[in-house]
């Protein structure tokens, strides 16, 4: 799939502008595993302002949590309204946002700067190696050592370094790798899918249940990911169909709070542990390769994943009764005997 010209042209200038800096600027950085010895405050940078590329960094934060129980685990993100969503995870302690308004104001970015230098981190880590906003970050932040991916083309102010894994495919799964860089060599003992870690009381909260065997959907996408509202109806009717017990419940976009139709529950929430927590009472959750696809499946609860126009094996679900479908060439009726295939063969039926 070709990329629009003006995302082309914003890759070109990225990788220009790091190369340059790059070479001004950076010395290599050292290939071997650093002495891990009583880390305290550990700062993941991600500047990224997509749901799913954050909650891509849950398999590398309970990595952290596991191998350093007693350490505190700050993150900086980008969008400030998925700040809650690691806020609520086991051993995190701050998350930093920073929001594209801070652009337009120095001094809040100076303050910023000095409010995350005070912590004297232990650790960096850098997860994404082409991010232009975490090289950058990686130059003016203060920490004993700064660990990521090397990457030719990339600026980053590094310590230590590590080549991307070519055996591991998913992008969630690739942050993982810099566990070998604090000396774990086997990081298959990690989770190997997404955990944002929702406590028994946040599931047992009663604000947050469904009926029974209640199927959550998600309509919104972006460009060609977006699937048409007559098919999510056409597929409703059709996984009725096969069982009309099904309950199902339609989760809202904050930005499209239109409904599917009047018949149909329907959820409307800002905060993205909430919805988080709500879709973790549900018997199951369809959407299209987009965020909530990977909050639901962050939740643990069993989801099916659309896909159009992107591929499964980079961003698919990796929950143990999560289902990635290609529905491309496939009529709706067979994708709705696969659902119910699929979910009668789960525990959670």
């Amino acid at each position: 799939m070709s990329q629009p010209f003006h995302i082309h042209l914003r890759k070109k200038f990225n990788r220009t502008v790091q190369n340059l800096l790059k070479k001004i600027f950076i010395k290599e950085a050292k290939r071997e595993a650093i002495k891990a010895n009583n880390i305290q405050n550990i700062l993941i940078v991600r500047v990224n302002y997509r749901i799913g590329n954050i909650i891509f960094n849950t398999p590398l934060i309970n990595a952290l949590s596991q191998t350093f129980p007693d350490a505190k685990i700050d993150m900086m993100i980008g969008a400030p309204f998925i700040a809650p969503l690691i806020e609520g995870m086991p051993n995190i302690r701050k998350v930093y946002s920073f929001n594209r308004e801070l652009l337009k104001h120095p001094l809040k970015i100076l303050s910023l700067r000095r409010q995350i230098n005070r912590n004297n981190y232990d650790i960096m880590l850098f997860p994404s190696p082409l991010s232009t906003s975490d090289g950058l970050m990686s130059w003016v932040l203060k920490s004993t050592y700064k660990i990521g991916f090397y990457d030719k083309d990339s600026f980053k102010s590094l310590t230590h370094q590590i080549d991307p894994s070519k055996e591991i495919v998913h992008e969630a799964l690739k942050p993982l790798k810099l566990m070998e860089l604090l000396g774990i060599k086997n990081i298959q003992k990690f989770d190997q899918f997404l955990n944002i870690n929702l406590t028994k009381e946040e599931r047992e909260n009663p604000k947050f249940q469904n009926p029974s065997k209640t199927i959550g959907i998600f309509r919104d996408a972006r460009g060609k990911k977006k699937i048409e509202d007559s098919w999510w109806q056409e597929l409703i009717d059709e996984l009725k169909e096969l069982d009309s017990s099904l309950n199902f419940l339609d989760i809202l976009d904050p930005n499209n709070q239109k409904p599917l139709n009047q018949t149909i529950e329907y959820y409307s929430e800002k905060n993205l542990r909430a919805v988080a927590t709500k879709i973790s009472n549900l018997t199951a959750f369809i959407c299209a390769d987009t965020g909530p696809m990977h909050l639901a499946s962050s939740t643990l609860t069993p989801t099916i994943a659309l896909f159009k126009s992107t591929s499964p094996a980079l961003y698919g679900t990796l929950g143990e009764d999560d289902l990635s479908l290609i529905i491309q060439q496939k009529r709706v009726k067979e994708i709705a005997h696969e659902i119910i295939e699929h979910l009668n063969s789960t525990h959670h039926q």
